[in-house]
Order: C-alpha cells, then sequence, then structure tokens
C-alpha cells in the first residue's frame, strides 16, 4: 500500500521548496549578471559602468571592444535559444510562464525555462538594453512548473505556487519584499487581484527574501529619501505625471507588442534577416551607449542616481529626454533580435528619467513645483509607467514606497498611479498578452 502525505503537509513542501527555488533563482541570477557586467566593464576599460560621477559619457581605454561584446551577447543568445528550443515560441520570458498560469499551454519544458534564462543573462551580461525579470520569471518559473507536480500536488495549487514564487523573486529582485504577494496577485490578471495568492504568497516571499539577504544582504533600491511636506498643489503634478506616463506606457506597449512583433517575425524568416538586424541594433546600442551608458544593459542603478540627485545637474537636458526614448527604442529592437529579455526594468528607466526630464523642464520654464523636488517627480513617473502598461499598479507604488523607505509620498503615487491606470485601461491595453482576467483565470476561487 502507497503511502501519502496529507494535503496540508504537500503544500506545505511546496511552499519551502517554491521559496529556495525563487531565492536561490535571484541569487544566481544577480550573481552571474554582476560577474559578467564586470568583465564587459574590464574589457572595455571601464572601471564601473555606474558610478557617482559628473562624467554622463563611457571613458576608457578599449571602448572599440563594446560593439564587439553587445554582437557576441546577441549571438550567443541566439544559439542558445536555437538549441533549448525558446526560438520556436511565441513569447517568452515573463508572458511565457502567465501562460502556462492561466491555462493557455500546459507545459514548460526544462531546457526552454534554463535556456531562456542563461540567453537572457549572456544578452543582458553584454550590454544589451532589456531588463531582468523575463529571465528571471523563466529560471524560477520552469523548474517550479516541472518540479512541484511530483508532490501530487493539484494542478491548481501548482499554478498558484508558481505564481507567488514568480512574483517573490521580482520582489527580491527590486528590493521589495512587501511587493512579492501584489505582484503574484496582479501580474497574471489584468484588471483584478488574485487573493488565493496571499497566504502562499507571503510565506514563499519570506522565504526567498531570507535566502537573497542571506547572500547580497537587504538594502531599499533606491535609498531611505526624507520628503517634506506635501503640499495640496502637488497633486496637480502627480495628476500630469500620470497623464504623461500613461501615454508613455501606450507608446512602450504599442512599440514592444506591435512593431516589435512584426520585426521578430522579420527576423526568424532567415538567419541573414537576423544578423542585419542584430548587427543595427548593436551599432545603435554602442553608438548612444559612448555618449549615454544609461542604456547599458539593466541599468537598474541609475535610478539610484537620478532619484537622489547625484549628477542631475551636471546632465544635459538633452540627455535626460535622449536615455527614455533611446531605452524604448532599444528594448523592442532588441526583443527583435531574440534577446530574451524583460520589458519591466527598462520601463523603470523610462519613467525616471521622463520624470527628472520633466521636473527639469519645468524649471526651465519657470512652472511653480509646489513641492520642488526632483526625486518626487521621477518616482511618479518611475511608478506610474509600468504600473499602468503591466497592469500592476498596487505592486509598483508599493516598490516605489519600499524603494525610498518613506510613507510620505504614498498619497502622490496613487494619484498618479491611478491616472495612468485609467489612461491605459481605458484603451484596454497591457503589455503581457497572456493576462486573464479575473473571471477566465483558473486562480479565480471556485464558486
Amino acid at each position: 500500500m502507497r503511502f501519502t502525505l496529507p494535503v496540508t503537509v504537500r503544500r506545505g513542501v511546496g511552499v519551502l521548496i517554491t521559496g529556495l527555488i525563487a531565492g536561490v533563482g535571484v541569487v544566481v541570477f544577480r550573481w552571474t549578471l554582476r560577474a559578467l557586467v564586470e568583465l564587459l566593464g574590464y574589457a572595455i576599460g571601464v572601471k564601473r559602468l555606474v558610478a557617482v560621477t559628473e562624467i554622463s559619457h563611457l571613458t576608457g581605454g578599449r571602448l572599440w571592444l563594446l560593439p564587439v561584446f553587445v554582437l557576441i551577447g546577441f549571438l550567443l543568445a541566439k544559439v542558445v535559444s536555437v538549441k533549448s528550443g525558446v526560438a520556436r515560441r511565441g513569447e517568452r520570458g515573463a508572458d511565457r510562464v502567465i501562460e502556462v498560469v492561466n491555462g493557455l499551454t500546459v507545459e514548460l519544458p526544462m531546457p526552454e525555462a534554463l535556456g531562456t534564462g542563461v540567453a537572457g543573462v549572456i544578452a543582458l551580461g553584454a550590454g544589451v538594453s532589456g531588463g531582468p525579470e523575463g529571465p528571471i520569471a523563466m529560471l524560477v518559473g520552469g523548474p517550479l512548473i516541472n518540479w512541484l507536480p511530483r508532490l501530487g500536488l493539484e494542478k491548481r495549487d501548482v499554478r498558484v505556487f508558481v505564481a507567488c514564487g514568480v512574483g517573490a523573486a521580482l520582489a527580491c529582485l527590486f528590493q521589495a519584499p512587501l511587493a512579492g504577494v501584489l505582484l503574484a496577485g496582479e501580474l497574471f490578471v489584468v484588471g483584478g487581484f488574485l487573493g488565493v495568492v496571499i497566504l502562499p504568497g507571503l510565506l514563499i516571499t519570506a522565504i526567498a527574501w531570507g535566502v537573497d539577504t542571506a547572500v547580497f544582504g537587504g538594502s531599499p533600491l533606491i535609498g531611505h529619501l526624507a520628503f517634506g511636506p506635501i503640499h495640496p498643489q502637488a497633486y496637480a503634478t502627480a495628476v500630469v505625471a500620470g497623464v504623461i506616463a500613461g501615454a508613455i506606457g501606450l507608446l512602450y506597449r504599442w512599440w514592444i507588442v506591435v512593431a516589435g512583433k512584426e520585426l521578430t517575425r522579420c527576423s526568424r524568416s532567415a538567419w541573414w534577416r537576423w544578423a542585419v538586424i542584430a548587427l543595427v541594433v548593436t551599432v545603435i546600442t554602442s553608438g548612444i551607449a559612448f555618449v549615454a551608458p544609461e542604456v547599458l544593459s539593466t541599468g537598474t542603478g541609475w535610478i539610484r542616481l537620478v532619484t537622489l540627485g547625484a549628477v542631475l545637474r551636471s546632465w544635459p537636458l538633452w540627455l535626460l529626454l535622449l536615455v527614455p526614448v533611446a531605452r524604448l527604442v532599444l528594448t523592442g529592437l532588441s526583443l527583435s533580435a531574440e534577446a530574451p529579455i524583460g520589458v519591466l526594468g527598462p520601463a523603470l528607466i523610462i519613467g525616471t528619467f521622463s520624470g527628472a526630464a520633466l521636473w527639469r523642464l519645468a524649471a526651465l520654464a519657470h512652472v511653480p513645483m509646489s513641492f520642488g523636488s526632483l526625486a518626487v517627480v521621477a518616482l511618479l513617473m518611475f511608478a506610474a509607467v509600468f504600473g499602468s502598461i503591466g497592469r500592476v499598479p498596487l505592486s509598483m507604488i508599493v516598490i516605489a514606497l519600499e524603494a525610498t523607505g518613506s510613507m510620505m509620498i504614498a498619497p502622490l503615487l496613487v494619484v498618479a498611479v491611478g491616472v495612468a491606470t485609467i489612461i491605459v485601461h481605458r484603451h484596454g491595453m497591457t503589455i503581457f498578452g497572456a493576462q486573464a482576467t479575473p473571471g477566465q483565470s483558473p486562480l479565480t476561487p471556485l464558486g
């Protein structure tokens, strides 16, 4: 007679395994990416690609090697994608995991999941412009989808744990543990929240956060900021930031989903077409990086510098305008060259620099800014761009609050993200095509 563990015990083991896989996945990803970026900096003769300095352009003895590394990154990512089967899939990264959780596809083979993670970290480590959440979602989601059923868990339980594991991993990645449950509840549906993830999500995020902080330590993404009193007039600025963020989100989605996928189909039709696109993207990326290194790799380190105002005053206005435009364009082009990168990270950069540019333009036009803080405007846009088009408004509000360690601007964040989300919602758009409505999700409570 075969002995079967009680369902509660199996779920408890599932929570433990999910938390460990999420935490270890983030640790391995961050360590590998950090090593590759340091190797890139050493190879091109740059001590640090992100440093507190008044020089906003790259300086190094071997900068001519930068396009070589970027092109090698594209090539290796392409080879790994082809060998692992990633290149045959329509969706990659977070959208691929969302497909499985929502029952749009039944499996996610381990070679595909690991191939996406490896190809993504290679591309980002070589300087390709993109976000980290695509590869990390596959590195965490793939093993969970394949291993958790061996515990004898029901399909619905497996999907819940996968959602919680991915949410916990992303929360660790952006140093915002409280956002783990919110990401698990919002990322897989559009216009709703999955309450079933709350209890397992709390436990899984706690385990993953413990593993991550044991290795890297825990510190806010930006740093502790002290904001002054928020005047009533500041809400008008929050509304303006929300409107602009909503428009940027819609443009970002159009470029990634519509134009980007057309270019991807073109690059997949023949090797020589892929080579041409990869070469063009390499030239554009390297050319812009010489004057704006903020477009390289994930670029999240620059968010801290912009919001803290460490180097902003020495940056010309054209640079603050160039970075978000370049990030938007390069993310879509990098995806079309089949680099399995994420779209969340670039959206944070786009929002932050757009907020800094808005603040600078207002200052030049002598428009009164009632709260007078660059950090506030940048943070509003930081949260509102992806919070709206990714349909994760609560998650981005919490990530922004945890990034600064301050609750003072919470009301302004709610206004800015809310306005941007309303604009995107009226157009019925989301950047994740696999997201389901709450009623269609298999994770919606039964009855």
